[in-house]
């Protein structure tokens, strides 16, 4: 086939997507991926042709969104704010591109919110899959939208129709004016339905980190899809801190950005401090980090995570869903620090299933609140034993054979 992947978001979006177009290509199909000019050199090292959607990423800009989100305590003034910055504003130029990007192709694969690349599917006549990472904001009776408690199927569906009303007078309505504003057709209830392909959406999530929920037949789990790292040769800097002492905790926010960097990080540190325990701190799209040096602080650029989270007790991170499962894989325990989005669901999963405390809000995070947290974890020697066991079940998982299986049998039930 002739497949077209288009890559939305940040790094934790592109790069799932990424090893399931690797994956295609090993199956011998021919992959386009449509992407920004930052991911290029990771396109073209796995193989795929790249196509440049011409939209520039300011990462002040994405610095000021990320100030207007964090604050937010209502989930739907959140999601509208991403929904207006991240998709609509640059809706158009998006959908263009991808418009000249899908002639001839025979398949299209995007991500479950990236509106734009949809309609340009359906404007090309080709066949669209999405792309989930996840589940808990498609509609189930089987539990209620989070933050809500599951109290049977009656209550569920209540509180879902209440959900669909404010979705689709706050978000919806986002949607469906730039749908028209293109030529296409209006969709209902576009948040909790409306935008996940009819035929086949893929959720690219371990169901053994998810609650149970019989979703309707086009919902498929796949298990989660790794990029793995090329052979990776740590500094001797990192190396050197890392047998000075006991395993650290390891902190990343990812790309969860803001422009108070500095502030983030003096109280990363000072949390780590309270409890006289060392640490390494990712830099991130946040810029967190000090050039200053320590013994006990050791701060540094990207580093894969499938090398450096089995070297932590823990990880302090953010909880989006890569990192979520990469934390899992390594068979540690969690600290979660959710700025926004499907965070808080991650987070809570994560205490569900005995791996994590409680999380804490990035608006509401405190040295005191996240060194309390931290020593939780260490105190509690059922959260590492639970790790390692809810790690080997996701090692034993093959989310992107599974994939690239569905994607396969789609495509023919389609002919």
């Amino acid at each position: 086939m002739k497949i077209v992947v288009v890559c939305w978001g940040t790094t934790g979006d592109v790069y799932p997507v990424l090893a399931l177009s690797e994956r295609l290509l090993e199956r011998g199909h021919q992959v386009r991926v449509c992407a920004l000019e930052m991911y290029r050199d990771k396109i073209v090292e796995v193989g795929a042709e790249f196509y440049e959607i011409g939209v520039e990423f300011d990462l002040e800009a994405f610095h000021a969104a990320m100030d207007a989100i964090i604050p937010k305590r209502d989930p739907l003034a959140m999601m509208r704010l991403i929904v207006e910055e991240g998709i609509v504003r640059r809706g158009e130029k998006w959908y263009q591109h991808c418009l000249a990007a899908m002639k001839g192709s025979d398949l299209v694969i995007c991500h479950s919110v990236d509106i734009p690349s949809q309609e340009a599917a359906i404007r090309s006549g080709i066949p669209w899959i999405t792309v989930t990472y996840c589940p808990a904001v498609i509609k189930c009776l089987d539990f209620a939208p989070y933050p809500f408690p599951n109290w049977g199927r009656v209550f569920n569906s209540i509180v879902w129709r209440v959900a669909e009303m404010r979705l689709k007078s706050s978000i919806d309505v986002l949607f469906n004016q730039f749908i028209v504003s293109i030529g296409g057709e209006p969709r209902k209830s576009v948040m909790l339905e409306g935008m996940y392909s009819p035929h086949l959406n893929l959720i690219a999530a371990s169901p053994v980190l998810c609650a149970p929920a019989d979703f309707a037949p086009n919902h498929k789990f796949t298990g989660v899809w790794h990029l793995a790292s090329s052979a990776y040769d740590p500094p001797s800097e990192l190396v050197a801190f890392l047998e000075a002492g006991p395993p650290p905790i390891i902190i990343t926010f990812g790309s969860m950005g803001g422009s108070n960097g500095r502030e983030t990080t003096e109280i990363l540190i000072e949390a780590v401090r309270k409890i006289d325990q060392r640490a390494i701190i990712q830099a991130g799209w946040g810029q967190l980090g000090t050039p200053e040096t320590s013994s006990d602080i050791y701060c540094t650029e990207y580093v894969p995570h499938q090398w450096l989270f089995p070297q932590g007790c823990c990880v302090v991170h953010h909880g989006g869903a890569g990192t979520t499962a990469s934390a899992c894989r390594a068979k540690i325990p969690s600290v979660v620090v959710a700025h926004n989005a499907d965070q808080p669901y991650w987070g809570k999963r994560l205490s569900d299933l005995g791996v994590a405390p409680r999380h804490l809000h990035r608006r509401n995070l405190t040295a005191e609140r996240l060194a309390k947290r931290i020593q939780r974890v260490l105190e509690t020697p059922s959260m590492t034993a639970q790790a390692q066991v809810l790690g080997e079940k996701i090692e034993a998982e093959d989310g992107l054979t599974t994939a690239v299986e569905m994607v396969e049998a789609f495509r023919l039930s389609e002919k």
